[in-house]
């Protein structure tokens, strides 16, 4: 692999998003895919930093709010701190040497940036509304809950990053398919999952500094939600990518099942120990956990075996959302995907109770 390469035949013969010929120039003059371009100005325009907010209510809130709902924040805090921190790093880390398009890169690039503002974020927030910040840094590493939740997403970016260079373009692509599967279930399924928390216990009136910064990271995710989307969209379409594909959806299901599982064990775990919020609790959350996965099981075309467990939420089972997720300028068409344009209204299946959902 080269930096430049400059005998890029590119301009000629199109870039393919991965695994074509090194890259030469940064070609935004012969744009291959314009949906990946708009994404692209669509984020730069978006970009903020974590000093905008006012955190002083927060920190006192820290100090006052009931111990369990307090709880509920630290422990969601713990995880997207991490979670973040592992995109921030993995995006363009893991996948960069194998991009071949300058739009992918560039989105790839911007992507990775933003991740870098979302963890900068969440240390941010540690540091100002906590006494001892380095305790709960600790606390974090030490958190076997935590670490549990983040497990398959950091295994499949490890493997990408530990992909031998001798490996063929088959195994590269099975990987590279693999790696976007992790990253779409931690964008679409887990954020989701842990911004409902979030803005649960916003919606309650404390921690509003927090509130506001973690709205500005879920329109990000949406965003991103959308380039994980766009991307595999490409893939589906491309005759070269038809074997890896068929190859990895054993294993994809498998990704998707474990985040989800995941998600759901992590609920049961979140509502111990009287942590509690108005509005939102394990059964809930479980249900919006499943009504934002099947989505993506359908538009990857995998089976989503908890709907042979139990009825799925029609509507969004948590409406409060609405009001913290901004989808107008990501809309996608809702018989491809129902990620960023949620209806409101709410289903209780009182099945989710008793169901042992692990798969």
């Amino acid at each position: 692999m080269s930096v430049f390469n400059q005998h890029s035949k590119g301009h000629v013969n199109g870039y393919p998003l991965f695994l074509g010929e090194d890259l030469g120039i940064i070609d935004t003059i012969n744009v291959q895919y314009p949906q990946l371009e708009e994404l692209y100005q669509l984020q730069v325009s978006q970009i903020w930093n974590e000093n905008e907010i006012d955190l002083t209510q927060d920190r006192m809130d820290m100090l006052t709010v009931p111990e369990g709902t307090k709880d509920l924040m630290v422990q969601t805090i713990m995880f997207q701190t991490a979670a973040d921190s592992i995109a921030a790093r993995s995006i363009i880390e893991s996948l960069g040497g194998y991009i071949s398009n300058t739009e992918c890169l560039n989105l790839a690039t911007v992507w990775s940036f933003f991740e870098v503002i979302h963890a900068r974020t969440y240390s941010h927030i540690i540091k100002q509304t906590f006494a001892q910040p380095n305790d709960l840094i600790q606390e974090l590493y030490d958190n076997v809950d935590v670490m549990n939740r983040l497990k398959v997403i950091k295994e499949t970016f490890d493997n990408m990053e530990n992909i031998s260079t001798n490996a063929t373009d088959f195994d590269k692509r099975c990987a590279i398919l693999e790696t976007l599967t992790a990253l779409f279930a931690l964008e679409a399924i887990a954020f989701m999952s842990s911004f409902a928390v979030t803005f649960a216990i916003t919606e309650t009136g404390i921690f509003q500094g927090i509130g506001q910064l973690v709205k500005l990271i879920c329109r990000d995710e949406v965003l991103h939600t959308r380039m994980d989307f766009e991307i595999f969209k490409i893939l589906m379409k491309d005759a070269e990518w038809a074997s890896a594909l068929e190859a990895t959806a054993a294993k994809r299901t498998e990704i998707l099942d474990s985040v989800v599982q995941q998600e759901l064990d992590w609920g049961k775990c979140l509502f111990k120990d009287d942590r509690k919020v108005i509005g939102l609790n394990e059964q809930l959350l479980g249900e919006y956990v499943l009504y934002m996965s099947k989505p993506i099981y359908d538009f990857c075309k995998l089976p989503f075996k908890y709907e042979l467990l139990t009825a799925i939420p029609a509507v969004n089972p948590l409406p409060y959302m609405d009001s913290y997720i901004d989808s107008s300028k990501v809309q996608a068409a809702a018989q491809e995907i129902q990620l960023t344009n949620y209806n409101v209204g709410v289903i209780a299946d009182d099945n989710l109770d008793d169901l042992d959902l692990t798969i």
